[in-house]
């Protein structure tokens, strides 16, 4: 239920409680999982409608030159990744202070406002729109897979965070078919009538609304609420979220588990200010290898030039010799199907029985050998072999294929791991920050990626997919040695893991039985230790953390 049809296949979930696969957590999933629904439809839509006579019409864009225009669709486009990486940034404060829960619902509310501006028809507050949309967006990229990862049952943790990407990826399909439908609208004035663009702007206002609607009525994370000292209703979350009672094996073991971090994380730094927390990334060799890991894992997820085809799809296929207009939306519609389906099987089937590691790694080369073939035929072919006449060459039509292998491969390569790795890897206590920077760089080189696109394929051409090409071929060799596989690991046993070096992670890449509980709490339930915590401990964590 919860984490789609890999209940039915992960071998840790077989032997989990049944209780724990219920509907509070189902509402949870739907509830938290809307906020991939903001960048799915966000970005899906701006591309297409980019296209539309009605958009350039009412923005000016047939009045300038084509220099004008792409710096201009350039800047409209990227608008949304530099409120990104603004979000991004500030999404970390407002999980650690005002609690993962309520971060959530201010975002969202946030993003429905900036989405209500891109309805207005004035460059200036479209653009300002876009950015305040982005930060929501931004924010709600790193808080969403923190939630649902923070609140998962650790069997079937890789399929709920990677829900996340799933609504991006479904969101973005609908974003598509939207467009292709507006585009085939076809009356007298219809490239003046604003209800075209608006109509497929719109539809992104939907599912800030429902997640704004949802969200009070979830629990907040138990991570969270021990981490900051509230002990008792951390564990009373534990058990609403598992259905179990307190004394149940279950949810004994994640509770010491998160106790056990939170200690350890407590003794050797007091206080959750930032400059304390920063030393423990930088200071701490087994979270600054976390946060590096982490970090080279979203530089190399953008640059296999995602955001390019994500923005400009329908360009894109126009280059390989695909007819514009409406015929080049409906190729840009049957790429986005390709990905939800398979990000379908992704959530549902790959991420918690195969598991993180060896998809992404199969992933990523297809998606580089994709963009070579592109580079390639753009190089010794190109558009100049297609006529109006004689429709898409054969090169093209291989070239479409390989796009459509490229989304095959992206859907459950990159287009999830990072995420889920960023958000099952941190200790509780770095983990917003951690997460915050990750998203900002992710978010920044999205801007980056995204504001040169157009100027990258006037004056690079074939020479941007050959570089994306090369450089996913690099990430693959550094997923290979760097990348350990995460399925089965508690959250908490990462501690343990990362105390080797990031170079001889492929050693160790799959855990043993042992190796997916922390190490000191196994070894205190195999005594017959009883939990760590009495209630003068726990009140002496209060007042500690009040303190600090």
């Amino acid at each position: 239920m919860a984490g789609g049809t890999s209940i039915w296949i992960s071998s840790e979930a077989k032997t989990d409680p049944r209780e724990i696969f219920n509907l509070r957590l189902l509402y949870l999933l739907v509830a938290v999982a809307w906020g991939g629904s903001f960048y799915g439809f966000d970005t899906g839509n701006i591309g297409g409608i980019l296209t539309l006579p009605s958009f350039k019409n009412a923005f000016g864009l047939n009045d300038v030159s084509q220099a004008e225009q792409d710096n201009r669709k350039g800047t409209i486009a990227s608008m949304l990744a530099a409120g990104g990486s603004a979000g991004a940034l500030l999404a970390a404060p407002t999980s650690d202070y005002i609690g993962r829960k309520w971060s959530v619902f201010g975002w969202g509310l946030i993003f429905v406002i900036g989405a209500a501006m891109q309805m207005v028809a004035d460059y200036d507050v479209l653009l300002a729109g876009r950015f305040i949309a982005g930060m929501g967006v931004g924010a709600s990229s790193m808080l969403t897979p923190q939630f649902l990862a923070e609140n998962s049952p650790k069997s079937v943790r890789g399929s709920m965070t990677a829900t996340y990407n799933l609504m991006i990826v479904t969101s973005l399909m609908l974003a598509f078919w939207v467009n292709y439908g507006v585009a085939k609208w076809s009356f007298p004035g219809v490239e003046y009538d604003d209800m075209q663009w608006r109509t497929a702007m719109g539809i992104q206002i939907i599912p800030g609304g429902l997640l704004c609607l949802m969200i009070p009525f979830v629990p907040e994370t138990p991570r969270y609420l021990i981490n900051h000292g509230k002990t008792e209703e951390g564990l009373k979350n534990i058990c609403k979220l598992r259905k179990l009672p307190a004394d149940h094996e279950y949810v004994q073991t994640e509770y010491r588990e998160i106790m056990a971090q939170v200690r350890h994380e407590q003794e050797a730094f007091q206080g959750h200010n930032y400059w304390v927390v920063l030393k423990d990334v930088f200071s701490t060799r087994s979270n600054f290898q976390r946060f590096f890991l982490c970090i080279m894992l979203f530089l190399f997820h953008k640059f296999t030039g995602t955001d390019s085809l994500n923005y400009y799809a329908p360009e894109i296929f126009e280059m390989i010799g695909v007819k514009g207009g409406s015929t080049s939306l409906l190729t840009t519609g049957v790429y986005g199907v390709v990905k939800t389906v398979v990000s379908l099987l992704y959530v549902g089937y790959l991420v918690d029985r195969i598991g993180r590691r060896l998809p992404l790694l199969v992933g990523a080369t297809l998606q580089g050998t994709s963009m070579l073939y592109l580079a390639l035929y753009l190089r010794f072919a190109g558009a100049s072999t297609s006529s109006p006449g004689n429709g898409t060459p054969a090169g093209g039509i291989v070239g479409i294929i390989f796009i459509y292998v490229y989304a095959f491969g992206w859907s459950f390569g990159h287009s999830v791991a990072c995420y889920v790795v960023a958000a099952e890897v941190f200790p509780t206590r770095i983990r917003s920050f951690c997460m915050s920077i990750c998203f900002f760089v992710n978010w920044i080189v999205d801007y980056g990626i995204t504001r040169a696109t157009p100027n990258m394929i006037t004056e690079m051409g074939w020479g941007t997919f050959l570089l994306y090409a090369m450089l996913t071929y690099s990430g693959v060799i550094f997923i290979y040695f760097c990348l350990p596989e995460m399925k089965g690991r508690s959250m908490e046993s990462m501690d343990d893991l990362f105390e080797r070096p990031l170079w001889t992670m492929w050693k160790h890449a799959y855990p043993t039985e042992e190796e997916k509980v922390r190490r000191d709490v196994r070894e205190d339930i195999l005594t017959g230790k009883p939990p760590a915590l009495d209630d003068s401990d726990k009140t002496h964590r209060v007042e500690h953390v009040e303190t600090a």
